[in-house]
């Protein structure tokens, strides 16, 4: 079994879901391998066990690679517990609070979550997400100019960000919130919350940034239209989406309203949906997947510390 100095295994383990990526990593340059997707840190009791499975034919072919890993795998419920680093952060800030350790031979970096006070004076936090910021930022130009990104799913990320730095962010449970209002509400039912119509979303959305200041006071809307105007679930669901859109898109507007333009990393589809938000209310919008924003991040990262890492597996060959 030998053992690749060029090659490493990086990871978004997420609370809902793992994604690990097997690369060659070469003079700054990362390439995929092979990918493998698994189950989340909230579904899995023996987080070491499944990584080993999950990695396995690639440990086989290739040795003792070193693995990076970011996400709720550090999380207290995770593999090895890191620390939150406060805002403002840069990347250097991150590996500074990684935690490092040995397992089955292999050499394992999981990076620390950031925290912040928001600009409502709350605490807030966010892991994995960070490290999707800093590989939207590596891919740009050096500025010190302020930059507003939109990180839209279950806990949607509004972060500012200044010298290639993440200063302070605001979370916004948006998918959560939908999830929970699909499933265990009057709202909805839960056997058609799939479909939903383009329309109705369009309509929530205008609901949701103008007709209201309150979303609590629009939200039954979505029961009653369904008694009165016959409306289907399917339709229901889209004005729930776009209510719940158009509300936090709104709220970010106003939290920082210096801002004209706003890069959205995330799935197509929903960035799709907030794309559509803040071109409505006139805010310019630049698409970057998440995929290819926490590979680069990963890169950035990992390209930091690839000498200690390139040596630690030499020195174990030996």
């Amino acid at each position: 079994m030998n053992m690749q100095s060029d090659i490493i295994i990086l990871g978004d383990w997420g609370t809902s879901v793992c994604r690990l990526y097997l690369c060659r990593f070469h003079q700054q340059e990362l390439t995929v391998l092979a990918r493998t997707k698994g189950m989340g840190i909230k579904y899995i009791n023996n987080p070491e066990s499944r990584f080993f499975e999950l990695c396995q034919p690639w440990i086989e072919l290739y040795g003792n690679v070193p693995v990076f890993l970011i996400g709720a795998v550090g999380s207290d419920t995770g593999w090895k517990q890191t620390s939150y680093v406060p805002c403002p952060t840069d990347k250097n800030n991150l590996l500074a609070l990684s935690k490092n350790f040995s397992a089955r031979g292999l050499n394992i970096t999981i990076l620390p979550g950031v925290s912040c006070q928001n600009r409502h004076h709350l605490p807030d936090i966010m892991r994995g997400e960070e490290t999707q910021v800093f590989g939207f930022l590596s891919q740009l130009p050096s500025t010190t100019d302020k930059r507003l990104i939109c990180l839209p799913g279950t806990h949607t990320k509004w972060a500012l960000c200044e010298d290639e730095s993440i200063t302070s962010f605001v979370t916004s449970p948006v998918g959560e919130l939908y999830e929970v209002l699909s499933q265990h509400s009057v709202l909805l039912s839960p056997a058609s919350v799939p479909s939903w119509c383009k329309s109705s979303f369009t309509n929530g959305l205008r609901v949701g940034m103008h007709q209201s200041s309150n979303l609590l006071h629009t939200l039954f809307a979505t029961r009653a239209y369904q008694i009165i105007d016959k409306r289907t679930n399917a339709e229901a669901a889209g004005y729930l989406s776009g209510l719940l859109i158009g509300s936090d898109v709104k709220a970010a507007m106003q939290d920082f309203d210096i801002f004209s333009h706003v890069a959205v990393i995330g799935s197509d589809h929903i960035c799709a949906l907030y794309v559509e938000a803040l071109e409505y209310i006139g805010i310019s919008t630049e698409h970057f997947s998440n995929e290819d924003a926490t590979l680069l991040g990963l890169q950035t990262l990992a390209s930091v510390k690839w000498r200690d890492l390139a040596a630690d597996t030499s020195s174990e060959q030996t």
